[in-house]
């Protein structure tokens, strides 16, 4: 099994901290908000966790693209597993979000 590469891994770590910041959820939310409102979509939560994991993996893709190396299997597993370790808190913050 290979292991992700230690930068690898917190850029997805910090991609993560980056999309649960405050301002980033409130305008996401309230445009996607929107969207449910008028019928396009049908839940803004669901949405906005799909947006976070988009964004997330397009930092990961980036960095890879960048170093010129392919993703592995083994990478996007582990990808995986930083997403489930940390889908609490990303849930939690999201339906904070959604209370207000």
């Amino acid at each position: 099994m290979i292991q992700m590469e230690a930068m690898a891994r917190g850029i997805i770590e910090h991609a993560i901290d980056d999309e649960l910041t405050d301002r980033k959820l409130e305008l996401s939310y309230k445009t996607f908000k929107k969207f449910e409102d008028i019928g396009v979509i049908k839940s803004a939560k669901s949405a906005m966790f799909g947006k976070i994991y988009s964004e997330v993996f397009s930092y990961f893709v980036n960095y890879k693209m960048h170093s010129e190396e392919p993703i592995k299997l083994d990478e996007m597993e582990e990808f995986e597993n930083i997403i489930e370790r940390r889908i609490f808190e990303i849930h939690s913050r999201i339906l904070l979000l959604s209370a207000k």
